[in-house]
């Protein structure tokens, strides 16, 4: 059954009343106006909800378990996980966000995995959520057995903030937890100064002159981003890149409102610039996913698109399916 997503009163972040048209000197513009959406149902699943994988303090002294909903197709055959990791402005981390798109990326053959991670107001910061993406591999490639996993083949799909989380994990492989084959990195943030610099003057300005809740997320709260650049930098996937990152596939909407669409190109640069595997589409007209919190209630329609999903579950059959990888 379709988990129910809790409705938000308003936008988490301010939006853009004008975007500047994205740069494509190095992505490809996809457009998918006459796409049909995704197929679902095609494919019988089974799904493993609530799996606690990690325990961990909050600041007010107690504990809290962190959980993971994980889907799969029902077969016996061991299949690639894929870890989703929801959206929330790093405010809110809700695993039953994006359920039909997870279903189908599951149809497609993978264990699909939605997990929890902290957010500012459980007084985490960037550090804090790798840690948990990172306890969420170790324990579910411990327990492959119990949910038909090849643990050699892991894959990191994050939208909007958990897009910022996926690609920070990604490139901060952890040997003690495995690597990762390949992250998908859907309209996340990556430089979290300038996460408005394609946007009108009122609302780059907001960024400049509010202490928001990202300055508490790198470490520093009631900071002007101006104030902390060592930090924002800290936070920012691009700082870690190198040649050895595994392949990466970026999107972003042209419209988007919340997040300009350079923050993925920031981080799609650098790892062209490193000389590592990276792939980014930019989708015509489309916004920033949909989190129950735009105006345009079709704002989620470019992102189910066939079009768009098929992208993205080549990219992940193609790195995962590989007959090479390790024993």
């Amino acid at each position: 059954m379709e988990p129910e997503i809790p409705s938000v009163p308003k936008l988490p972040v301010p939006a853009a009343s004008t975007i500047a048209p994205p740069d494509l000197a190095d992505s490809t513009l996809l457009n998918v106006g006459a796409s049909p959406q995704m197929t679902l149902g095609t494919v019988e699943t089974e799904s493993h909800p609530d799996v606690t994988f990690s325990s961990v303090g909050l600041p007010n002294g107690e504990s809290r378990d962190l959980k993971a909903d994980v889907l799969r197709p029902a077969t016996g055959d061991r299949l690639p996980l894929v870890l989703f990791l929801p959206g929330g402005a790093f405010l809110r981390c809700n695993k039953a966000m994006a359920f039909d798109v997870r279903r189908h990326v599951a149809e497609s053959g993978f264990v699909v995995a939605s997990v929890e991670y902290r957010v500012a107001p459980d007084g985490g910061t960037y550090l804090d959520s790798v840690h948990d993406v990172r306890a969420a591999l170790a324990h579910l490639r411990q327990h492959a057995d119990d949910f038909g996993i090849d643990p050699r083949a892991v894959a990191l799909w994050g939208e909007s903030a958990g897009g910022h989380v996926a690609a920070l994990t990604g490139v901060t492989n952890d040997s003690s937890t495995g690597p990762v084959q390949a992250v998908v990195d859907a309209f996340g943030t990556s430089r979290l100064s300038a996460i408005a610099d394609d946007f009108d003057e009122a609302a780059r300005l907001h960024y400049e002159r509010t202490a928001t809740h990202f300055s508490a997320y790198v470490g520093k709260a009631g900071a002007l981003f101006s104030d902390i650049p060592e930090a924002v930098s800290a936070a920012d996937p691009a700082t870690y890149v190198a040649a050895s990152a595994p392949p990466f596939l970026l999107l972003h909407g042209s419209d988007d409102m919340l997040v300009s669409s350079s923050q993925t190109q920031h981080v799609h640069q650098a790892l062209l610039a490193a000389g590592a595997d990276s792939t980014r589409y930019v989708v015509a007209g489309a916004n920033h996913g949909d989190f129950g919190v735009l105006p345009d209630s079709d704002a989620a329609l470019a992102w189910s698109s066939a079009t768009v999903m098929d992208i993205i579950t080549a990219f992940l059959h193609r790195h995962l399916d590989s007959a090479d990888l390790p024993n």
